[in-house]
């Protein structure tokens, strides 16, 4: 017993590679089951599910989206199952992180956060250090993450596979810092009434004067 109070599955070899190779409804029945009786048995953990659409070990995810893993917490249906979203992920999917945010966020299911950067390239993950790529997404992500009334944990995923491990650590805290600084700089300049009326120019203007890079 570690005492541990939340478990972040992230599982590679659930999905598959090869057209007709699985029962897509077979496969979804077995995930939805097998995080029932994680659950069950262990009702006072949080237990999330870090999605991730492709991978070396499995091309197709069996829950390839953000989408696809709110749907999945839903048919399992457990006060205790929720998500952990990886901005890498999300990205790999084609998606928006902070968009990602607002969904799970709202309905009270985002248990976890990893945060790191990368090219957008479909179904690729780069592992880059947190805003170094897109800064006006990470800014929006933090943003969220407030709105949200985020409160769980915040991972840094990144991979320091040429750089000095510690100096980026370093890096992807004080970013996080500092853009949640910015993100509360907006809050109180009004970028809600900007978004309220779609306003790109202005919101672009509005993050201009916090320092967006």
């Amino acid at each position: 017993d570690l005492g541990a109070s939340e478990v972040v599955v992230w599982s590679a070899f659930d999905g598959y590679d090869y057209s007709l190779q699985v029962d897509y409804t077979e496969l979804w029945g077995q995930v939805v089951s097998a995080f029932r009786q994680i659950c069950d048995a262990f009702p006072d953990i949080k237990v999330s599910l870090e999605y991730k659409p492709t991978d070396e070990n499995t091309r197709f995810f069996a829950v390839p989206s953000t989408g696809a893993a709110m749907l999945l917490v839903q048919d399992i249906d457990r006060p205790n199952m929720g998500l952990t979203l990886d901005v890498g992920h999300c990205l790999a999917a084609g998606e928006n992180p902070a968009q990602s945010v607002a969904m799970v966020g709202a309905r009270g299911k985002l248990f976890g956060m990893q945060l790191n950067d990368g090219y957008q390239r479909l179904g690729a993950e780069d592992g880059l250090m947190f805003g170094s790529v897109h800064p006006r997404m990470a800014i929006e992500l933090v943003y969220w993450l407030r709105k949200t009334k985020y409160d769980g944990h915040i991972y840094f995923d990144t991979f320091p596979r040429n750089e000095d491990p510690v100096k980026e650590a370093e890096y992807n805290i004080r970013k996080f810092k500092t853009m949640w600084a910015r993100a509360v700089r907006l809050e109180h300049e009004g970028v809600d009434r900007l978004l309220a009326r779609h306003d790109a120019v202005a919101s672009l203007e509005l993050q201009d004067t916090v320092a967006v890079e």
